[in-house]
C-alpha cells in the first residue's frame, strides 16, 4: 500500500462540484472525462474513443463500449448527457461557468453523442475536466446518499474517507483499461511542514506531495528521500479588488501599474528558500499556448510607482486591506513593505486558510494572494475562468472590458491552432496591461519519494497513481 502525504485534504467527494487542485487530484483517479490530456499536454481518448466536429459548432463523440462504473453499471451516453446538462443547472459550480457555451446535448445512441457549443474551440479543454457520473444510480439514491461514496469510472474506488484525517482508495478490478499497479492508496492530512517528513518515513513506501520549499531544501541531503521537481505550470499573483468606482483607488489602472513597478522581483524571489521560483512576467508559463515571449518582467521602479500614484491624484481614506494566512512566512510582508516604501499603506489581515478561502472567494479584501494552474495547457481556460465578464461568477474582483469578452468568444469560435495561438497571446497582452491581477513568481513542483517508491511527475503536477510503481 502507498501513502500520500499532503498538507490539506480534499473539499468534495462530487468532483465537479469545484475547480481546485487537490479535489481534482482525487477526482482524476477515481473519475474520467471524455478526452484528457497526456503527459506532454496533449489531447488523448479517455471514455470518447474518438471525435470529430461537425458543422463547425458540433463536436462528436464515439464511446467506449463494455465500461463499468465502480458499482457495477454500464457507461452510456446517457450518463455523459446527464453529467454536462446537471453542470448547465447548477450556476455555484465552479465548472458551471465553462460549460456555459454549451447549448444542446444530444443523444445519437447508446454510444455516440453530439455536443453543440458556441465557443467550439475550447470544448475538448471544458470537457477534459468534467467527470461522468452514473445517471441511473444517482437517480436511484438521490445526489446527497450517491456523493457519500460515489462511483466513476476511474481506476480506483473510494473505499473510506475521515475528512481532515485521510483518504483510501482501493483499485477498480473491472477498470476498462487493466487494474493499477498499486492496490491501495492512502491520502494522508498532515498540515504541520515538517511533520509531513516525519510522517512519510513512518509510513513507507510513502509520497511528501508539495512540501513547503523551506522543507524541500532542508532534506535535500536525506538519504530517506528522493528529491524530484520539474517546471509547473503554477503562476502565483496578487488579487486586486478593483470594483467599488472612483472610491477605490484600486479602480485605477495607473494606482495597479503602480503598485507594479514598486515590487522588487529579485528580491520578492529571495525569501522563497532554494531556486525553486522565478519572476512571472503574466499569468501562464512558457509551456502553455497563450504565453506571449513578447511580455517581461518590468524593472523595478520605485520613482516610477510614486510618479503613477501622483498622476492617478492617489489618496487614502484607509490603508488597503490584504489578506493574508495566518504563519504564512515572509512572502506577503516583502509585498507590503514595498507597496509602503512607495506611498501606500497597507493593513495585513491574517486569518485561518479556511477564512481566507471564503473571504477571498467573495473579494473581502484588497488585496490577495492567489494562483492559477492551466491544466489543460490553453490559456484560454484562464481568460473564460476569470476575466469572461458576462459571467457574474468570473473571478477578478470588479474587471470587465467588452473587449475582453469579445476577445474570449473569438477564441472559443477558433478552431485553427496558430490563430487561436495569436489570439491568446493579444489577450495576455491585454489583461498585463490592465493588471487586475499583478503577476508574481512562477515556480517548481516539488515532491519526495522515500525509498521503493518510483513516480514520473506530469507536466500539469497531477498525481496520476497509474503512473506510481512500488519497487
Amino acid at each position: 500500500m502507498l501513502h500520500v502525504v499532503w498538507p490539506s485534504d480534499v473539499q468534495t467527494l462530487d468532483p465537479n462540484e469545484k475547480f481546485e487542485f487537490v479535489t481534482d487530484t482525487l477526482a482524476m483517479n477515481v473519475f474520467e472525462p471524455l478526452v484528457k490530456y497526456d503527459r506532454q499536454m496533449a489531447f488523448t481518448p479517455c471514455l470518447a474513443r474518438s471525435w470529430e466536429i461537425r458543422d463547425g459548432s458540433v463536436w462528436r463523440f464515439r464511446l467506449r463500449d463494455g465500461v463499468l462504473f465502480q458499482d457495477g453499471s454500464t457507461f452510456t451516453a446517457d450518463d455523459v448527457a446527464y453529467s454536462i446538462e446537471r453542470l448547465r443547472t447548477l450556476p455555484d459550480r465552479d465548472i458551471h461557468r465553462y460549460v456555459s457555451a454549451i447549448t444542446e446535448v444530444t443523444v445519437v445512441d447508446p454510444l455516440t453523442i453530439d455536443v453543440r457549443s458556441e465557443r467550439p474551440a475550447g470544448l475538448l479543454s471544458v470537457l477534459s475536466y468534467v467527470y461522468i457520473l452514473p445517471k441511473k444510480a444517482i437517480d436511484r439514491q438521490g445526489e446527497e446518499e450517491f456523493f457519500r461514496a460515489p462511483a466513476g469510472t476511474g481506476p480506483y474506488r473510494i473505499a473510506d474517507w475521515r475528512k481532515g484525517e485521510f483518504l483510501r482508495l482501493e483499485a477498480h478490478e473491472d477498470y476498462w483499461d487493466g487494474p493499477p499497479k498499486v492496490p491501495a492508496v492512502v491520502f494522508r492530512v498532515v498540515t504541520d511542514d515538517e511533520a509531513m517528513w516525519t510522517e512519510a518515513k513512518r509510513l513507507a513506501p510513502a509520497i511528501v506531495f508539495s512540501p513547503t520549499a523551506s522543507t524541500w531544501s532542508a532534506h535535500r541531503r536525506d538519504d530517506g528521500f528522493e528529491l524530484v521537481e520539474r517546471p509547473g505550470l503554477a503562476v502565483h499573483f496578487l488579487a486586486l479588488r478593483i470594483s467599488g468606482g472612483p472610491e477605490n483607488p484600486l479602480s485605477d489602472v495607473r494606482v495597479r501599474r503602480a503598485l507594479r513597478a514598486a515590487i522588487d522581483y529579485k528580491d520578492l524571489a529571495s525569501v522563497v528558500p532554494g531556486d525553486g521560483s522565478f519572476p512571472a512576467s503574466q499569468f501562464v508559463p512558457p509551456a502553455i499556448v497563450g504565453y506571449n515571449p513578447a511580455l517581461t518582467v518590468p524593472a523595478f521602479d520605485p520613482g516610477e510607482a510614486r510618479r503613477l500614484l501622483a498622476e492617478a491624484g492617489f489618496r487614502q481614506a484607509s490603508p488597503l486591506r490584504f489578506l493574508t494566512v495566518t504563519g504564512g512566512g515572509p512572502f506577503s510582508r516583502k509585498i507590503i513593505d514595498s507597496f509602503v516604501a512607495a506611498g501606500v499603506a497597507v493593513e495585513e489581515v491574517p486569518v485561518s486558510l479556511e477564512e481566507f478561502e471564503k473571504r477571498s472567494a467573495a473579494c473581502d479584501a484588497d488585496l490577495f494572494l492567489s494562483g492559477w494552474i492551466c491544466s489543460t495547457g490553453d490559456a484560454g481556460e484562464l481568460f473564460e475562468g476569470n476575466f469572461y465578464g458576462k459571467r457574474s461568477e468570473a473571478r477578478s474582483c470588479g474587471y470587465h472590458r467588452d473587449e475582453m469578452d469579445s476577445a474570449v468568444e473569438q477564441i472559443g469560435r477558433t478552431l485553427d491552432p496558430a490563430a487561436r495561438r495569436d489570439l491568446l497571446q493579444q489577450a495576455m497582452k491585454q489583461v498585463v496591461e490592465d493588471l487586475p491581477w499583478i503577476p508574481l513568481i512562477a515556480s517548481y513542483d516539488r515532491h519526495a519519494l522515500t525509498p521503493g517508491v518510483a513516480w514520473e511527475t506530469r507536466a500539469d503536477g497531477q498525481l496520476d497513481l497509474r503512473d506510481v510503481t512500488l519497487r
